[in-house]
């Protein structure tokens, strides 16, 4: 079992205006993990608008973060 002293924590990176692969490569960098892509609007090259974990706040690593995605 694990105790709250042996979580690791990591800063949630800041993924907006970012394409889905450079968010995949900034939550990998910081332990975290992809979770879901929704994509919204018409095809395109796609942005992120929205994570389901917010930008510079503190999760334990291994998090998964889910993404909205939309047309730059």
């Amino acid at each position: 079992m694990e105790t709250l002293s042996s979580i690791r924590l990591t800063r949630v990176p800041n993924l907006a205006g970012k394409t889905p692969a450079e968010a995949t490569a900034a939550l990998r960098a910081a332990g975290l993990e992809l979770g879901v892509i929704r994509e919204i609007g018409p095809a395109g090259t796609m942005i992120v608008l929205e994570q389901s974990t917010l930008a510079m706040t503190v999760a334990p690593v291994g998090t998964r973060v889910n993404l909205l995605v939309g047309r730059r």
